[in-house]
């Protein structure tokens, strides 16, 4: 889940990285107010399709959905143990007496497991789709503070290097004759010693030498005042972008406010009698 920017040229490419933020905002208001796993998937949906516009390889949503998969089973075996709504049929238990198996802790466990996916995807599609100048100055233009706009700017670039200086360092180990791919879980953590601790050291002396070079560009010097390379603005794409998603967040949060739309049945209600 490293920082990882393609470059491009697409429309989400060319947004303001200010709107990607709001937008990110505003989905995740979208993912609060609703329970109903369908429209959940509609979310999804329309996410792997900003996905295709900007150009991302297929390969790199199916690796991250992947990886979320025993993810989105947990969230589902967690929510059995989850006292179910009073009147709830209750199917089988996973355990003698505990964990109830009803069909209203199955659709709200399936739609916390959609809900993280969603977050996971949107978050990697902005890394995607903005560099990390264009973040840590979008930060400062929010009112950000530039201390800790540039220390998530620095955190966000150096997980990719702690990831190569990591694999770099089991590579090594193994050139040693170091046995790290065992199956004994205790074996293992005592295997990854040699390689945690080499690993920690060349990260502290990577942050020392940031530190040393963020002093001597005498950022500590008045950083507010400061200017930026790379000026960023809206545009009458941000604008339209900003409208249309804040106005459909804003109907979902009414009709969810006065109408109660939007619960774990509400597309689902006549299969929910059925059953």
């Amino acid at each position: 889940m490293a920082f990882e920017y393609i470059r491009g040229d697409t429309v989400l490419h060319r947004l303001d990285p200010r709107t990607k933020v709001l937008f990110f905002l505003f989905v995740t208001v979208l993912s609060v107010i609703i329970y109903d796993p369908i429209i959940m998937l509609c979310l999804l949906f329309v996410v792997s399709i900003m996905y295709r516009l900007s150009k991302i390889p297929l390969i790199k949503l199916v690796s991250i959905t992947k990886t979320l998969l025993p993810v989105f089973v947990m969230f589902i075996l967690l929510n059995y143990f989850v006292l179910p709504p009073r009147g709830a049929k209750i199917y089988l238990y996973l355990l003698p007496g505990m964990a109830p198996v009803t069909i209203e802790t199955t659709l709200l466990g399936i739609t916390s497991a959609l809900r993280f996916i969603l977050f996971i995807w949107l978050s990697r599609l902005l890394t995607f789709t903005t560099s990390i100048s264009e973040i840590l100055v979008g930060m400062v233009k929010m009112r950000l503070p530039p201390e800790v706009a540039t220390s998530l700017g620095i955190a966000f670039s150096s997980v990719p290097l702690m990831i190569s200086q990591f694999s770099s360092v089991i590579e090594a180990q193994k050139s040693r004759g170091s046995q790290i791919a065992v199956r004994n879980p205790i074996k293992k953590v005592i295997a990854f010693i040699p390689v945690v601790v080499p690993g920690i050291y060349i990260t502290i002396l990577r942050g020392m030498n940031v530190a040393k070079t963020v002093e001597a560009k005498a950022f500590t010097y008045n950083p507010k005042n400061r200017t930026f390379r790379k000026r960023i603005r809206f545009r009458s794409n941000d604008y339209l972008f900003l409208t249309a998603s804040g106005a459909f967040t804003m109907i979902f949060l009414v009709l969810k406010l006065l109408y109660g739309w939007f619960d774990y049945t509400f597309l689902l209600r006549d299969v929910f009698k059925l059953l």
